[in-house]
């Protein structure tokens, strides 16, 4: 049974990510939403795990099993450059967002590369969503949910 759950999971997953979708948000309910591909206002663990799967085996394609610098940030360019498309900004704005935006990827880029490969392996890609969904699991239940209290940021 949770070989089918997480087979399910994977396939929704593999629909939501073809059309587009983000994922491990800083904010705990666009997570929720960007990470809930079966709908139940609930992200388990197996269903974020085949999630990132995706994501990462989508990124990747020259298929060598990690992402270079020019799949990941061309990969985010692609999807940030189809948001603003829609935007309401203004030109000016949609400008500086995209430039604020491509320079965050980058160090991105360079935080995910943790060995300094020059490339994200599949476990440091892995590594980086598991830290964002143990920050919204602030209720330690294994699941993120809105059960799960906001961790308030200091400074």
């Amino acid at each position: 049974m949770k070989t089918r759950s997480i087979l399910a999971a994977a396939i929704l997953a593999a629909s939501a990510f073809a059309s587009g979708a983000v994922a491990a948000s800083h904010a705990r309910d666009t997570f929720i939403k960007e990470q809930d591909q079966n709908g139940d206002g609930v992200v388990s663990k197996d269903e974020f795990a085949a999630t990132r799967q995706i994501q990462f085996a989508r990124t990747d394609t020259d298929k060598n099993g990690a992402l270079s610098h020019d799949e990941y940030v061309g990969d985010y360019k692609a999807r940030l450059d189809k948001s603003l498309s829609t935007s309401t900004l203004t030109p000016e704005k949609k400008d500086e967002e995209h430039m604020r935006q491509m320079r965050q990827a980058e160090v991105r880029f360079g935080v995910l590369d943790s060995d300094k490969s020059g490339a994200i392996t599949a476990a440091e890609f892995a590594y980086s969503g598991w830290r964002m969904f143990t920050t919204h699991d602030s209720n330690n239940d294994g699941v993120v949910s809105a059960a799960d209290p906001v961790k308030e940021e200091t400074n």
